[in-house]
Order: C-alpha cells, then structure tokens, then sequence
C-alpha cells in the first residue's frame, strides 16, 4: 500500500472512529443520494437513490436517540458561557445550549410517533416543533458565529498594529474557519427553514434536488471543518 492511500485510509478510518464524523459521512450519503434521486432521469434509479436517503436519514435519527446525556454534559461544562470573548457570545450559547438540550425530547416523542410506538400522539404537530427548534437553534449559532467573526477581525486590527506575524496567521486562520461555519450554517438555516410548515418565508418551497444540493454543501463543508479544526 502505498503512503499517499494510507494516509487517505486512516483519515476516513479516524473520521468514522468519531460519533461526529460518522454522522457527518452518513449526513452527506443521505443528501447526495436524495440529490440525485431529485435529478435523475430514471425514475427506477431515482427511487432507489430515494430510499438508500430515506434509510440513511431513518439511522441519523436512530443514534439521535443517544444525544440527550452528551449534550447536557457539554452544557453542564459550558455552564453560562464564562470563557466566551464577550457577553452577548455567552448568551446566546446558554440560550442555544437550552433549546438544544430540549430539542432531542421533543424529537424522541415524534419518532415514537412516526414508528408507532405510542399511541395517541400526532406525529405532524411534534415534527412541526422539532422543526422550530432546529430553525432556532441553527439561527442563535449563526448570530454567534457571526458575532465571533466580528470579535476575531477587532483582535486582527490590534495584532496587525503590533505586526506579530505568528498571531496573525492564527487569527486569520481563525477567523476563515469561522466565516466558513457562517456560509455552512446559512445553507442549514435555507434548509431548516423550508421543513416548516407553508406560509413561513420559503416553508415548503424547495424541490427534493434543492434540499439535496444545499444539504451536501453543507455536509462537505462539515467534513472538512473537522480536519481544518486540527490546525488551529
């Protein structure tokens, strides 16, 4: 095996051995599946592109179930946002963290629903919450986010001033990662956005290719935060 595929073999290797990788990989088998399932022109070929989606977003939801504890353990740790730049970043990570935490109840009861585990419990209207939620969610991250990218290019302008090169390319490199998390976290909002119901901005509106071509964007642009966070 030569050096080049082994190094390729144990990042893909080191990117499933993670929850976080393995999700983003199954993430973007799902979207670029239902892209192309939303294109294609067979239309045996696209049902199977359809379904092989539909699974792989049924086992996203399955190991949700899972999320509750690791998210209350990073919000315990995070507690009320001490080691934030500024206040305003710290509050909105708490309240982020919250509708968060109580999102993946909310979820668990319309997948209870969906599979018909329980009884009595209208699947519709709890996909609808949990849809609002994930619209909050992903919309305060994005205020954050846009809100460090600010914070980040105010320190730029002081270091430049000292001219300490090293700090520099830090914050640069920094502050690219972040204006990336924007653009990924804006495709996630046009997307979140359309799984409301009608009558809300572009609710509804999108084709299955549209939210399979945003989807996939963002998901390979997760794949590649993961290695470039390794560099920072």
């Amino acid at each position: 095996m030569s050096g080049s595929v082994s190094v390729i073999l144990d990042e893909i290797c080191a990117l499933l051995d993670t929850y976080k990788g393995r999700d983003k990989i199954l993430r973007t088998l799902c979207y670029s599946t239902k892209l192309i399932g939303g294109v294609h022109s067979n239309k045996v070929l696209a049902e199977k592109f359809l379904l092989f989606s539909k699974h792989m977003s049924n086992t996203r939801a399955t190991l949700r179930l899972l999320d509750d504890l690791p998210m209350l353990k990073y919000n315990l740790e995070y507690g009320f946002g001490k080691e934030e730049p500024d206040k305003l970043m710290a509050a909105l990570g708490v309240t982020t963290n919250v509708i968060d935490q109580v999102y993946y109840p909310i979820e668990k009861v319309a997948w209870l629903a969906e599979n018909r585990l329980v009884t009595g419990v209208d699947n519709n209207k709890w996909d609808t919450i949990s849809s609002i939620f994930w619209v909050a969610s992903i919309y305060l991250t994005l205020m954050r986010s846009l809100r460090y990218v600010s914070v980040l290019q105010k320190h730029k302008t002081c270091v430049m001033k000292t001219e300490e090169n090293p700090a520099l390319e830090k914050l640069l490199a920094r502050q690219n990662y972040e204006i990336l998390t924007c653009v990924r976290l804006c495709l996630d909002f046009v997307h979140a956005v359309n799984t409301l119901p009608k009558g809300f901005l572009w609710s509804s509106k999108l084709n299955t290719w549209h939210i399979g071509l945003i989807a996939t964007t963002s998901s390979l642009l997760g794949i590649y935060q993961i290695f470039a966070k390794r560099d920072l």
